[in-house]
């Protein structure tokens, strides 16, 4: 690999050129400017990174005078808990708040595990594009991950029918990204979840019960339907659509309760917990060998 490639802001410019392409003029300067910063680090006589910083100066000396004329899309934002460390804090305490102050000790995925997550992602796109063809992708377009709240918004605000991959969405501090987001003519709201797995398990509801939340304080009456879509044959070339919108409300109050707990339990010290099923149950939690050892 060339060895100017470490020092290509590819995220800041991406998001430059999404902000620029919005009228969003001071995300846009800002960005290529952390991107141009980040360039002139590179110290070698490579032709390419020294024409992408000519680029960028170019690019930022045209956005000087329109700063404060410029709309404003796009923000930075922050966030406590993830959909991810949910499910893991619902399997289990330490596992959240290891999950958060001690990813080094976490050991490498095994080539299993890449193999499964591989496959996964290969049959959420085969059902995007025969079931909702043409979506807007958050990550794919935006880039830096601390925009893809605001840029969603944007989408819901100025698109009406629209569909979004990787719809991301933040409420009390608590981020999901909905597999598929379709919104009617009418703003009504319907997400869609995909999984590989054939049927549910806790691990999924917990999954579906967080997003469901976060929607639904966001949405509220507006959304419709809340689904999840399951493989139903070895190849993944076929599923089945379930709405769970009645079941999650359900859940409400307990997976409120778990986000109290959550929140509290990163921002405190390690918690001290005995090995047991829950360190297999219902997923091998990524730091057991860690626990043995302190054990």
């Amino acid at each position: 690999m060339d060895d100017y490639i470490y020092y290509i802001d590819f995220n800041s410019i991406k998001l430059g050129d999404l902000a620029n392409s919005l009228g969003d003029f001071k995300c846009a300067f800002n960005s290529y400017s952390k991107a141009l910063d980040r360039l002139r680090e590179y110290q070698g006589d490579r032709i390419h990174p020294i024409m992408m910083a000519s680029n960028l100066v170019e690019k930022i000396d045209n956005l000087r005078s329109k700063i404060g004329e410029g709309n404003h899309i796009l923000e930075s934002e922050s966030w406590e808990l993830t959909k991810s460390s949910f499910v893991k804090g619902s399997q289990c305490l330490k596992y959240i708040y290891l999950d958060k102050h001690k990813k080094y000790e976490k050991p490498p995925l095994s080539e299993e595990k890449k193999a499964l997550f591989e496959r996964g992602h290969e049959f959420e796109e085969t059902v995007r594009k025969k079931e909702f063809p043409d979506g807007i992708n958050i990550k794919d377009t935006v880039g830096n991950f601390a925009y893809f709240n605001s840029y969603t918004k944007h989408l819901l605000y100025s698109q009406c029918p629209v569909i979004i991959y990787e719809a991301t969405i933040i409420v009390n501090d608590v981020l999901v990204m909905c597999d598929i987001l379709k919104q009617d003519e009418d703003g009504q709201i319907d997400i869609y979840e995909i999984k590989l797995n054939t049927e549910l398990n806790e691990a999924i509801l917990n999954d579906l019960s967080i997003q469901h939340y976060v929607c639904k304080k966001r949405f509220g009456g507006r959304l419709k339907t809340f689904n999840v879509i399951l493989r139903s044959d070895e190849k993944g070339e076929n599923w089945i659509i379930k709405n769970l919108k009645n079941d999650l409300e359900n859940r409400q109050d307990e997976t409120e309760k778990k986000i109290e707990i959550f929140k509290e339990t990163i921002e405190s010290h390690e918690p001290v917990m005995q090995m047991g099923e829950q360190c297999h149950n219902p997923y091998e939690c990524e730091f057991v060998k860690y626990c043995k050892f302190k054990c």
